[in-house]
């Protein structure tokens, strides 16, 4: 693939598109098959307890996932420009709107994320290194804010962690193509990885049906619907990332077809893949043991392959959190970097490097910031900060839908939205259920990302008042 000239119109470096549908597809699924799956079918299990349920949470959660993602698809072949949801928030809501979605996404969804998966990377190498281990923390403190249990830990699995973000952020500072590339192997091994546990268990023999008994509770009763509202977080953490490509839309060629088709294609194959990994890992180990384990996907891996063989899945689910914290540092800096291009925030982010076309002060950042967040507890923890800061916005973007249908009219729209307006309106109606269920179950967690947005509010006022109107565009036009 060779990178087109740059021919930008303000002297300034800007932002290539050199990204293809091949690149598209390894950004959606890379980001979103992260450690999720190969970690939380043990706390769903631990909440619901029965496998229908457990599969419905998955099937609730992809469907979501799904509608989101046909909605997404519409918008970005209409506004095909870096930073995804901030561009249709600002056109729709205003630009507060979309400082306050760039401001979640990037300080607390991208920079969580990458701290939760590179802790996650660091626990699974710890299969093969056992001081990688909670136990072994040098530094381990707790206390309570608000009659609610804090933790810091700093051991080696923090020091692991942040190297692999040290090392992701230098691979994206050096350029969206070298970053995609990245992508493609570690998508590559992630699936290859996960499909070969799912065939392992089919075929080793070493499974039963009866594991999944009890198939559904006695009754039906108002503790499991909060129980299975807390099991979707977990589920929707594991098929988080389903906007990430769209931050990158800067960067493709014939971005109103290649972004709608890796959103579509990429989110069927995903939710395919958990529900056939949830089957597998029940089949293998019973629902009552997979409660709680910190590694069920080795576990499982173990029980059916052995040692040698639980080490090859292991390692196959390393490459997979490595590969999706990579994506962390590739999409999530887009969406701060068209904030600061807009003048909504530090025009400092804006910047774009002059050598590899990265927003490289936006990927240094995050990386930093990334890294201090793994000293910030345990990977529930830091999940559970990032899935409800990032709901309300998933809800207002697909609003945005129906919004931009009525202001731009006359747009060209090369991709329309499936199931207009019924599936947008279902997937508002769900996101809005399951924002008002974490606000009453987990309300703590609920009100520090209310608290998180509410601070970011003193500096949009302050930096639209240092540049009161947008710039010029610095997207580069399709090559």
């Amino acid at each position: 693939m060779s990178e087109p000239t740059v021919k930008p119109d303000s002297g300034q470096p800007q932002l290539l598109r050199v990204l293809g549908l091949r690149e598209g597809m390894s950004i959606h699924m890379g980001v979103i098959i992260g450690s999720g799956i190969f970690i939380v079918p043990a706390t769903i299990a631990g909440h619901l307890q029965a496998m229908g349920p457990i599969l419905l949470v998955w099937v609730v959660a992809g469907l979501l996932t799904l509608f989101g993602a046909l909605t997404l698809a519409e918008l970005s072949s209409v506004l095909p420009q870096a930073g995804g949801p901030y561009v249709y928030l600002k056109h729709s809501f205003g630009r507060v709107w979309g400082f306050l979605f760039s401001w979640n996404d990037y300080f607390i969804n991208k920079a969580g994320s990458a701290a939760a998966i590179a802790v996650a990377f660091a626990t699974y190498l710890g299969y093969f290194i056992p001081a990688l281990s909670p136990e072994h923390a040098m530094l381990k403190g707790e206390w309570s804010l608000f009659g609610h249990p804090m933790e810091f830990s700093f051991g080696w699995i923090q020091i692991v962690a942040m190297a692999t973000i040290a090392l992701v952020t230098f691979i994206n500072v050096r350029g969206v193509k070298f970053g995609g590339w990245v992508m493609n192997i570690f998508t590559t091994a992630k699936v290859v990885a996960l499909v070969g546990l799912i065939l392992a268990v089919v075929f080793s023999g070493k499974g039963t049906t009866a594991n999944y008994l009890p198939w559904w509770p006695d009754q039906w009763t108002s503790q499991m619907t909060a129980a299975f509202g807390l099991a979707m977080i977990s589920a929707l953490w594991a098929y988080d990332g389903w906007i990430d490509v769209t931050l990158t839309a800067g960067e493709f060629r014939n971005p109103g077809r290649n972004i709608p088709l890796s959103l579509l294609f990429g989110t069927l194959a995903i939710i395919v893949l958990y529900i056939s990994a949830n089957l597998a890992f029940a089949y293998a180990i019973p629902i009552q043991s997979m409660q709680g384990s910190p590694r069920i996907a080795a576990e499982v891996a173990q029980t059916v392959l052995g040692p040698v063989g639980a080490s090859l899945i292991v390692i196959g689910i390393m490459c997979s959190t490595f590969g999706t914290t990579n994506g962390m540092l590739l999409g999530g800096p887009r969406s701060i970097y068209a904030a600061g291009a807009d003048g909504t925030f530090s025009r400092a982010f804006g910047k774009v490097h002059p050598q590899h076309h990265s927003p490289y002060i936006a990927i240094i950042v995050l990386g930093v910031w990334g890294s201090l967040l793994t000293f910030s507890g345990t990977y529930d923890q830091i999940t559970s900060y990032v899935v409800f800061g990032s709901w309300g916005f998933y809800a207002m973007t697909a609003v945005s839908v129906i919004i931009l249908r009525k202001k731009m009219p006359n747009a060209e729209r090369p991709y329309k939205a499936w199931g207009y307006p019924y599936a947008t309106l279902l997937f508002v109606a769900i996101a809005t259920w399951f924002l008002y269920n974490t606000l009453v179950e987990d309300t703590r967690n609920a009100v520090i990302g209310i608290v998180l947005l509410v601070i970011s509010l003193p500096f949009y006022y302050y930096w639209t008042k240092m540049s009161p109107s947008a710039p010029p565009s610095s997207e580069q036009k399709s090559s």
